[in-house]
């Protein structure tokens, strides 16, 4: 079975090298069968090049959506989902917010008694935080996965 790991970027020129390597050691690891989806919005930090780069280096596992700006994240995902070719999907960020080390865990609920397609990466797990925000963005963000969690009844 493929999973699908879609990464919407904004300028993670910095951080797209590691998740990427993240992603491949513990999939690898975990024998799960993978590809990675980076969808960039036009970062001016020269992101695309970056996750070119790397689509090179590992050869066939990643897929880039160049998008021509900053379209925002609900509609990177799913320009992500329309370019996927897995089975599963796993919604991560590419700021290493989400912690690729999680990815089996993700898999085994997927496969696991309540089968499902979709999972997210989340802050607001146990073991998850926010450090560092400002109230302003931790409020966004709890408003947004309030709404999220209400809208997909989860």
């Amino acid at each position: 079975m493929l999973y699908s790991v879609i990464l919407p970027t904004y300028n993670e020129r910095q951080n797209l090298p590691l998740i990427v390597q993240l992603l491949d050691k513990t999939c690898t690891d975990a024998q799960i069968d993978y590809e990675i989806v980076v969808v960039d919005d036009a970062s001016p930090d020269n992101t695309l090049e970056v996750a070119q780069a790397l689509q090179k280096s590992y050869e066939g596992k990643i897929q880039i959506v160049s998008r021509s700006g900053k379209l925002g994240l609900g509609t990177a995902y799913v320009a992500g989902l329309v370019k996927a070719k897995g089975d599963r999907i796993v919604l991560m960020d590419a700021d290493l917010s989400h912690h690729p080390k999680f990815i089996p865990q993700m898999v085994r609920v997927m496969d696991g008694a309540k089968k499902c397609d979709i999972v997210s990466g989340t802050r607001y797990r146990r073991g998850g935080g926010v450090s560092g925000w400002d109230l302003k963005r931790k409020i966004t963000s709890r408003g947004a996965n309030f709404l999220a969690s209400f809208l997909l009844d989860t």
